[in-house]
C-alpha cells in the first residue's frame, strides 16, 4: 500500500501532525509512506525513518507550474489514499490531484470551510478539538482502524535524532552532564504569542538564583527574535544564560533532545518537546493551549486563563499574554527540574 500525506505548513503544524506516522505503521505495518511539503519546511522531515520519500513543493515562491509538475509527476505512483492533514483550499487540491480516494475534514470542521468540496471521503470532528486528537482521528477514519487517546501517552520519539549532531552541540554549547539545562524559545509566527522580554528576564533570574547548577539557552530563528534574546539577556547579565547561534531545524532537533527543560511560546520550537518526549513549558495568550498542545505529566501549560470559544476566528491583537505572572512559570519549572 502506499499513499500520500499533505500536509504544507508551518513548521509548529508540521511538527505536531508528524505523530500521525508511527500509528499509521502500527495500523499497516507494510506501507509506503510519501508526504507533501512546502519546502522552507523540508529539513524538519529529513531522514525520518517512516517516510520514504518528501515532496518539497515551491509554495512560497509561488512557483504554480512547477509546483503542478511535481505533483502530476508524483501522482505516477499510483496512490491508494491521499490525506489532507492541512485542511486549506490548496491543501485540499493538492490531495485531489495526487489521489481522487482523498481523505480530509468535513466542512463544518476546517477553517477554510470550501476546501471540503474536493475530498471524496470526509470525517466530522469538531476544529476545537485537539490538534492531535484530530490528526489521529482522521487517520483512524482512513485505515478503519479503533483509536484510543490514552495511546498518545505512550508514543515514541516522533522525529528521528542524529546523536553525532548531538554530541557536536553538547560540546560546543558545553553542556555537562551533572548539569541542568534549559533551552527557551524566545519568539513565535504572531506578535500575540511572545511572552514580554522582561518578563522571560525575569523567570530566567528566579531560575539561575534557585539552582545554581543550572545553565538556560536562548534560542532565535530570526533577526526580531534574535533582538528579544539579547533583550532579555541583557536584563540581568549572567554567564549561565546564554544567547545561542542561529541553528538548522535538524541542530534543533539535536539539542531539544540533549538538555532537560523546554520553555517557550506556542511555536514550533516549543512544539518541539513535546515531539521528542522531553519536559516542556508551552506558554498561551490568545491561542487555545487545550487544543494546541497535549498535556501529560512531564509538557505542561500555562495561559491567560481566559476562555476561547472558537478556535476559528483568533483576535490577532489580544495580547493576553502579557497577564501571564513568570512566577507562575517558574513553580512549574521548578516542580519539572525537581523531578530530575
Amino acid at each position: 500500500m502506499k499513499i500520500a500525506i499533505v500536509r504544507l505548513s508551518a513548521l509548529g503544524d508540521i511538527i505536531q501532525s508528524a505523530i500521525v506516522l508511527q500509528f499509521i505503521k502500527k495500523f499497516k505495518k507494510n506501507i509506503e509512506i510519501h508526504w507533501f511539503v512546502d519546502e522552507r519546511f523540508k529539513d524538519i522531515l529529513k531522514d525520518h525513518p517512516l517516510i520514504d520519500k518528501i515532496y518539497p513543493l515551491p509554495l512560497k515562491d509561488k512557483k504554480i507550474t512547477k509546483t503542478l509538475k511535481i505533483l502530476f509527476e508524483a501522482r505516477k505512483n499510483n496512490y491508494n489514499v491521499s490525506i489532507d492533514l492541512q485542511g486549506l483550499i490548496k491543501s485540499a487540491i493538492i490531495s485531489r490531484i495526487l489521489n481522487q480516494n482523498n481523505f480530509g475534514f468535513s466542512k463544518n470542521s476546517l477553517k477554510e470551510s470550501f476546501a471540503h468540496n474536493f475530498y471524496n471521503q470526509k470525517l466530522n470532528i469538531s476544529y476545537n478539538e485537539n490538534v492531535f486528537v484530530r490528526y489521529l482521528a482522521l487517520i483512524s477514519f482512513v485505515f478503519n482502524e479503533e483509536f484510543d487517546i490514552k495511546n498518545i501517552f505512550f508514543k515514541k520519539d516522533v522525529f528521528y535524532t542524529d546523536d553525532i549532531l548531538k554530541e557536536k552541540l553538547i560540546q560546543e554549547l558545553k553542556l555537562k552532564e551533572n548539569k541542568q539545562n534549559i533551552l527557551i524559545h524566545v519568539g513565535s509566527s504572531a506578535k500575540n504569542k511572545i511572552y514580554p522580554a522582561k518578563k522571560f528576564a525575569s523567570l530566567c533570574k528566579k531560575i539561575t538564583d534557585n539552582f545554581s547548577n543550572l545553565k538556560i539557552l536562548l534560542a532565535w530563528g530570526n533577526l526580531k527574535e534574535y533582538e528579544i534574546a539579547k533583550e532579555i539577556q541583557n536584563f540581568y547579565p549572567n554567564d549561565r544564560i546564554v544567547l545561542i547561534r542561529n541553528l538548522n531545524l535538524q541542530e534543533l532537533i539535536a539539542l531539544t533532545k540533549a538538555v532537560d527543560l523546554i520553555i517557550g511560546n506556542d511555536s514550533g520550537p516549543t512544539h518541539l518537546a513535546f515531539a521528542l518526549n522531553k519536559a516542556s513549558i508551552t506558554i498561551f495568550g490568545a491561542t487555545p493551549s487545550q487544543r494546541n498542545a497535549f498535556t501529560t505529566e512531564i509538557n505542561k501549560t500555562i495561559d491567560a486563563k481566559k476562555k476561547i470559544l472558537d478556535a476559528k476566528h483568533i483576535d490577532k491583537n489580544d495580547f493576553c499574554i502579557e497577564n501571564i505572572d513568570e512566577n507562575d512559570i517558574f513553580k512549574i519549572a521548578k516542580e519539572l527540574l525537581n523531578e530530575k
